[in-house]
């Protein structure tokens, strides 16, 4: 084992002390609130392509010019770089911008007269900082940072961690001789009956053969294995699996990101490492940046976004122009322009023909475009646990002493079992009930009682889940599923259209076939064919608690000839189905659920029915039926366990637990302002005997409603349009959204609370960072008093006449934005025996305490994602991608797993922040309450990222039916490159 592993951390979170980067220079030039307004101007009113290119322009002309390490702010804040840039070349670049804004060719716009915006911005003074005298440390202070740090030092430290060559090993198994046994569980003997004895293993350490990896940095801050891909071409084995040409050039690359942030009481700003599979794309016209390499003299590998030219992409060839006009070196950016030639000429082709065009990616050269994300790869997504190992041993031996970790210690608590836990026995056990026939499921259904005494709890008597399908491989589906949720329940069999089966006292299904409802489409007058079907619904019976499941497909609409993209949009948002069907039912009171009906085909292939999985296997369907629980405010009572469990349990179970999501919604497809989205709920504890119930509040009802029923009066209406509001500026509508947040901690206390009791507030950091000024790290040594922002200090702390009369007791501030929340490290197992001295600690699933320099500590959870621990995610443990094995196909018993296609976990992490903590308030008992929350989920087979009452606040706008097609590209599933 390396040397360094007493040294390493818990959390991939280090230090940016002055010492790391003492001696570099860096060259900045910040620019005056009129240079950035006329930017503006200059950038135009136009869509985001459009307002991009003047910045494309600039940004790549001078990557190219100085070498890379520039960064130029989008709205013009400043100009960062490690190398001096000339007056006249900004002076040149930008004159040529103002004039391609005019429409002008590059030989016109050199000779324009110097324009105003250019000349100033040329004319801001250079200033040369040393850049160890901005990270002095002020005691019992945050560090005050200027920006341009944030982009500077990621360059200088991934400089020094390419310096040394990155060493790599895989673990071997630490092992000890036991007994073996028998399936009865009695002793194993050999043929002479003498005792068998088989290797365990106890534990895993590092193999003493070892290899090393050069990174090289990249011009956006990070590090690439440049010269060591992963792929099949790569990673060989002779009897390997056979694949076509395309999947077989298929590759990728390790990447490292760093980024420096700061984070709660600790004095000096951190740098966040992770580990990342950047997976290199078969063509340029689909891809959306690209890296290149410039050369082995100490230049980095050059990120380069490409710019949209109809509906593919391309190098700026404005830059392009401007650089061969100023005789610079083009010779790299003129060969990604003649590839982005040649695949043009690939497409046109398969257009004329009628066909999908196909790419066969090159063999890795100098140019390798990032792929967007897509599943269907040789190579998984995730690097390992291992591989953030071998990084935190890397940063260790690179920087020696100035290597300076914030340290976290496990948080003491247990959690509760959870329905989804594997349950504990031994492996006779085990095999004895498989060989019964009984089904070891961890899906995590609520029991039939727990989910009845639900819904009296709302005030109904009978709960309905009405089937709607079109498909007979769908209804099979919902009926295999339903059989699982109620094992003890008759055979649901094979029920009539419109026969009511009950599974259960007070429970109960009825399926109809609805195709014409459900189907896609603009012309269909779904009011009449609910009619059709209208008493399954019971409406007129105000006992019958009542909720739709629904078959669906992604529609497939073409884009027409010349048609604008928000045109087409708005069509495809107006002929999906499933946005139809979800509106008309939330008029009519009732909440819906969806599940897929049929897969989309890759690569232009036609899509393909669902046929029912083995019993166990279904996990759409499953998590469809319990999502559809949550819809209807089901709250079973593993919260309540699981809150309980704590060692002050009694004070953390009499706390109402109220979640505030907040989303920035940017234009609709019919480019309409919206306002913020504000939604709110509160978890509410029962009285002596009874059960949890959730109540949500949204601006358009004004009041607390229950869950069910703010779903419904919330999906029933378009999002909420700006022009509603008196705000004009962005600043001036996000302090109308925290006015709403305050109507609705006023409305919770005066008409829901009774006068003892106590209230939390857990909001998304991230997105409410700009309504509440006590959110900030840099605020967390001042008091609300010692700051002059007239904006609220925290929710429910406002001061006016319809503020709160009472402040919450904490505001819990949640963030898992990957980027600014620490990474979890593998290290040596705690023990005080001396029998495994070398072992490796897997587990990560745990609440760990930052140790702080000052004030309150915050808390990480660390998450293993479920999907991909039940996808084979964990092999990355013990070995890199590089030792992946490709596998072998074969039959039944002779197939080997792809390890390099599978997709390998990436822990993920969960900041909690408790801040505002009233008097006698036991910070650390919410930051256990609040991880618990995560923990046991109101409608999910496993952790959630967020506490439940936030997590279901978060799920009513993501299943809103404008949600996805007319929310802004950041509110979007990421396409980035990297996993």
């Amino acid at each position: 084992m390396s040397d360094s592993t007493a040294a390493l951390p818990r959390a991939l979170t280090l230090r940016c002390t002055p010492e790391l980067v003492q001696g570099q220079k860096v060259y900045v030039r910040n620019f005056s609130r009129s240079v950035r307004d006329e930017w503006e101007k200059l950038r135009g009113d136009g869509d985001d392509e459009k307002r991009n290119l003047p910045y494309s322009t600039a940004i790549t002309y001078l990557k190219i010019k100085t070498g890379g390490y520039v960064h130029l702010d989008r709205g013009l804040d400043f100009l960062v770089s490690l190398e001096k840039i000339d007056d006249d070349t900004l002076r040149h670049v930008f004159r040529c911008i103002v004039g391609y804004s005019k429409g002008l060719s590059t030989d016109h716009a050199i000779l324009l007269d110097v324009p105003p915006v250019a000349d100033a911005i040329a004319s801001t003074p250079e200033v040369e900082f040393e850049m160890a005298r901005s990270l002095k440390p002020m005691q019992g202070r945050q560090p005050k940072c200027p920006d341009w740090m944030y982009v500077a030092v990621p360059w200088v430290v991934s400089k020094k961690l390419a310096e040394q060559k990155f060493t790599i090993y895989d673990l071997v198994p630490i092992t000890k001789q036991v007994p073996a046994k028998e399936t009865d569980g009695s002793l194993k003997l050999d043929a002479d009956g003498r005792q068998v004895f088989k290797n365990r293993t106890m534990g895993w350490k590092a193999n003493p053969n070892k290899r090393e990896v050069t990174y090289l940095p990249d011009s956006s801050g990070g590090l690439i294995a440049w010269d060591h891909p992963f792929g099949r071409k790569y990673n060989i084995r002779d009897d390997g699996t056979v694949v076509n040409d395309a999947t077989a050039a298929q590759y990728a690359m390790s990447r490292f990101s760093v980024v420096m942030k700061t984070v709660p009481n600790v004095v000096d700003p951190v740098i966040f490492l992770d580990a990342h599979v950047t997976r290199v794309h078969s063509n340029m016209v689909f891809a959306k940046s690209t890296n290149i390499y410039q050369g082995s003299d100490g230049l980095p590998i050059l990120y380069t976004e490409l710019v949209r030219s109809g509906s593919v992409r391309e190098v700026n060839h404005r830059a392009l122009e401007l650089l061969a006009r100023d005789k610079m070196d083009v010779s790299l950016l003129q060969e990604l322009q003649a590839r982005v030639t040649q695949e043009r000429t690939v497409l046109e082709k398969a257009a004329a023909n009628g066909e999908f065009p196909s790419f066969i990616t090159p063999d890795a050269g100098i140019i390798r475009p990032l792929m967007p994300k897509n599943d269907n790869f040789a190579v998984g997504t995730g690097p390992g646990t291992l591989h953030l190992r071998l990084l935190a041993e890397h940063v260790t031996k690179v920087l020696g002493e100035k290597t300076s970790w914030v340290s976290f210690a496990v948080e003491p608590m247990i959690f509760e079992p959870r329905p989804t836990d594997k349950q504990k026995m031994s492996p006779q056990e085990r095999a004895q009930r498989i060989e019964a026939g009984e089904l070891l499921h961890t899906i995590g259904f609520p029991s039939p009682e727990e989910i009845a005494a639900s819904v009296n709890a709302q005030g109904f008597d009978h709960l309905r889940i009405v089937c709607l399908w079109y498909r007979h491989s769908t209804r099979l589906r919902m009926i295999n599923a339903l059989s699982l949720a109620f094992p003890d329940s008759p055979s649901i069999g094979d029920p009539q259209s419109g026969e009511e089966v009950l599974l259960v006292p007070g429970i109960s299904v009825v399926f109809r076939k609805a195709e014409r409802f459900l189907s896609h489409g603009d012309d269909i007058n779904r009011v009449e064919e609910f009619r059709s079907f209208e008493g399954d619904f019971a409406g007129s019976d105000s006992n019958v608690m009542v909720a739709a499941w629904c078959e669906t497909e992604i529609p497939l609409v073409k884009r027409r000839e010349g048609e604008k993209r928000n045109a087409y949009l708005l069509r495809k948002e107006r002929y999906d189905g499933k946005f139809q069907v979800r509106r008309l039912l939330a008029k009519k009171d009732f909440v819906c659920q969806f599940t897929k009906g049929m897969k989309q085909g890759a690569f232009g292939n036609s899509s393909t029915e669902i046929s029912p999985p083995m019993p166990g296997k279904d996990h759409a369907a499953y998590m469809a039926l319990i999502d559809l629980y949550r819809s209807l405010g089901v709250i079973d009572q593993r919260l309540a366990r699981a809150i309980a469990k704590d060692k002050k349990g009694k004070e953390a179970g009499s706390i109402v637990y109220c979640g505030i999501h907040v989303r920035r919604q940017a234009k609709t497809v019919d480019d309409k302002q919206t306002k913020r989205i504000v939604i709110a709920t509160a978890l509410f504890p029962p009285e002596e005997g009874g059960v949890w119930t959730m109540r949500a509040w949204t601006p358009l009802t004004g009041s607390w409603l229950p869950y069910r029923q703010a779903i419904n009066a919330f999906h029933a209406s378009d999002y909420a349009l700006h022009v509603d509001g008196k705000a004009k500026t962005d600043k001036e509508r996000w302090a109308e959204a925290a006015a709403h947040v305050e109507d609705a901690l006023a409305s919770l206390v005066r008409d829901e609370l009774e006068p003892d009791m106590s209230y939390v507030v857990m909001v998304d950091g991230l997105a409410c960072r700009r309504m509440w000024t006590g959110l900030h790290n840099e605020n967390q040594s001042y008091n609300e008093d010692d700051i002059t922002d007239p904006r609220t200090w925290l929710p429910g702390h406002g001061k006016g006449r319809n503020a709160p009369r009472k402040k919450p007791s904490a505001v819990i501030r949640m963030n898992v934005k990957p980027e600014e929340v620490p990474q979890y490290v593998p290290v040596a197992r705690e023990s005080e025996s001396d029998t495994e001295p070398d072992s490796i600690d897997f587990t990560s699933a745990k609440l760990h305490r930052a140790e702080v320099d000052f004030g309150d500590p915050f808390w990480v959870l660390f998450n293993i994602p479920r999907n991909y621990q039940a996808k084979g995610g964990d092999l990355g443990r013990t070995f890199t991608r590089w030792d992946a094995d490709p596998g072998r196909a074969g039959d039944v018993g002779e197939r080997e797993t792809n390890q390099l296609k599978t997709p390998w976990y990436a822990i993920t992490a969960t900041e909690i922040y408790p801040v505002g903590i009233g008097k006698g308030v036991d910070k650390a008992m919410l930051a256990r309450t609040t991880a618990r929350l995560c923990h046991q989920t109101i409608a999910w087979s496993d952790r959630s990222r967020y506490p439940a009452p936030l997590h279901a606040a978060k799920q009513m706008d993501l299943d809103h039916p404008q949600y996805r097609r007319s929310a802004p590209p950041e509110e979007q599933e990421d396409d980035a490159a990297d996993a």
